[in-house]
Formats: C-alpha cells, sequence, structure tokens
C-alpha cells in the first residue's frame, strides 16, 4: 500500500509538515518505466528503508 497513490501511513493529521502522499507513487512508476525495481523494508516505530535497481549503462 505504500506506493499508492494519496497513501499516507499517518492519518492522525497532526503532522506541521503535510504530503499528497504522491511521492512514493510517482517514484514507483518511473523505476517501473525503466524496467527496475523498488524494494521498501519497515521495522514499526523505527522507519523504512527504500532502495532501487538501475542499469548501469555505458
Amino acid at each position: 500500500r505504500l506506493f499508492e497513490r494519496f497513501y499516507r501511513v499517518d492519518k492522525s493529521g497532526s503532522r506541521k509538515v503535510g504530503g499528497s502522499g504522491l511521492g512514493l507513487a510517482i517514484v514507483k512508476h518511473i523505476i517501473e518505466a525503466h524496467d527496475e525495481k523498488i524494494y521498501v523494508e519497515s521495522e514499526p516505530n523505527v522507519g523504512s528503508e527504500f532502495s532501487f535497481t538501475l542499469e548501469k549503462i555505458e
């Protein structure tokens, strides 16, 4: 669900810095347009780590 448009983990509305929930959906779209993959590893109450692949072109 993290990569769905408009999805926000924190739904409390208490965040001082808002967001539209589009960032990860856009990133996923760009990465997949290049036939690559994006990954996420999350640990509750700690955070998330995102990584992706990109083919090196010479």
